[in-house]
């Protein structure tokens, strides 16, 4: 049922598209002013907490302009320009950003439940981290970005802002193509080659060492534990250390079946201007989301994805919002015994669409090929039969992840009336080579 939009969400996306303008001059084309107003649209109505803005580069002097454009305005006056180094520049809604900080590192059931994905080259294929938690990436976001957003908040009504750039976070660590995901709530992260992943690596390695000799060390009763301290103070002492600006970008995800997932809106008719639009855009390797895991098992810890009590995450994260003040995105507790769903009826196995370029700043290929997926269905739940569509997926961690993101974005849409409906989309493709 189509909800009727206020005087102002039916003047929004013209407001979006005059601030672009107003910015930007002639420096962009039409189709990329629509888009850029697109992602302000959406921000401010609440359906994301960042977008990316890749259409052009912002300089000091545009991000200023936009910074006080928003500062003066009733319809933009939550949306705030957050810059990680030069070249990563993010429209944000402050409130709602906040919000995916304080569930993220609280580990709150009312959040995204995210998937970090290894894909370091040096992998045969793409391997699920345990725990579904990146030590590197909670630590960027309690010391760096936190603090900053929190600043954003409380300084925003006395003055304007001067724009601060964040620093890139050390690529020996956390890579920005990880960080971006996280940002634009992907439910899918990739994280790339760095000291983090190999010391990974090895515990894997000591882990199946274990398993081969357990008896052994049972019986002579030694203790030959993995010690990641002193992986860590031995770092610097590592071969392929030296090689990292060669290869930070690789992976391998390459020539495996990834399933490219897009979002789709379509627009209310009452609101001036408006046209269907791809919110977002991120893909998965096929087969993880295929690979049966069994939920109960437990995960052990690992030094790259610790598993930490609640508690202890609580203390660490203080001063967080408590979950029964949260508003937004909430959701019910995934349930670890939900079966894999059956396979769609007849009528949702349609011909795949003509390939469209993947959209997305960190989906961008040199060069693509089609290929089928009989095994996935062609459509997803859409915004009229959300409740009533299973999500395709056998992974338990990749279904939570699915099932939380659908849950948070639809429960933002009900929220807003220039959207009239939304829609999931998905087409598998295999890639020669991934650049990131």
């Amino acid at each position: 049922m189509t909800q009727h939009a206020t005087d102002i969400e039916q003047g929004y996306f013209e407001a979006s598209l005059r601030a672009v303008r107003h910015v930007l001059q002639k420096r962009i084309n039409q189709a990329a002013q629509i888009s850029l107003a697109n992602d302000i649209l959406c921000i401010a109505v609440g359906l994301r907490s960042a977008s990316l803005i890749d259409q052009l580069y912002l300089n000091k002097n545009d991000i200023d302009r936009f910074q006080s454009l928003f500062h003066h305005s009733l319809r933009f006056n939550h949306l705030d320009l957050l810059s990680i180094g030069e070249d990563h520049v993010f429209i944000i809604h402050r409130q709602l950003l906040l919000q995916d900080i304080q569930d993220y590192l609280s580990g709150s059931s009312l959040g995204l439940q995210r998937v970090f994905i290894n894909v370091d080259y040096r992998l045969a294929k793409p391997e699920v981290m345990p725990n579904n938690r990146c030590r590197a990436m909670e630590d960027y976001i309690r010391q760096v970005l936190l603090p900053e957003v929190r600043h954003r908040i409380e300084s925003w009504n006395d003055a304007e802002v001067a724009s601060n750039q964040l620093p890139v976070p050390n690529k020996k660590e956390l890579s920005l193509v990880t960080l971006t995901g996280w940002m634009l709530s992907y439910p899918v992260n990739y994280v790339l080659p760095c000291n983090a992943t190999r010391r990974y690596q090895r515990w894997l390695a000591y882990q199946q060492q274990q398993q081969i000799a357990a008896g052994e060390d049972a019986a002579d009763g030694h203790d030959n534990g993995y010690d990641s301290d002193t992986e860590d103070q031995n770092e610097d002492e590592v071969g392929d250390d030296n090689d990292d600006d060669d290869n930070s970008g690789r992976n391998c995800l390459a020539n495996q079946v990834l399933v490219v997932t897009r979002v789709y809106l379509e627009p209310n008719n009452e609101v001036e201007g408006l046209q269907n639009y791809c919110l977002l855009s991120f893909s998965y390797p096929a087969e993880l989301a295929e690979r049966w895991v069994d939920p109960s098992a437990p995960s052990p810890e690992s030094p790259l994805s610790p598993a930490r009590p609640q508690r202890e995450r609580d203390v660490e994260a203080h001063g967080l919002v408590p979950e029964d003040q949260i508003s937004l995105g909430g959701i019910d507790k995934y349930d670890s015994d939900h079966e894999p769903c059956q396979q769609q009826e007849q009528e949702d196995q349609e011909a795949e669409p003509e390939y469209e370029p993947m959209p997305g700043a960190y989906e961008s290929c040199s060069r693509r090929t089609r290929t089928t997926a009989p095994i996935l269905p062609k459509k997803l739940p859409r915004s009229s039969t959300f409740h009533d569509k299973p999500l395709p997926f056998s992974n338990p961690d990749i279904q939570a992840a699915g099932r939380t993101f659908l849950h948070q974005f639809h429960t933002r849409f009900q929220k807003q009336a220039v959207w009239q409906s939304w829609e999931v989309g998905q087409e598998s493709v295999t890639l020669p080579v991934v650049a990131m």
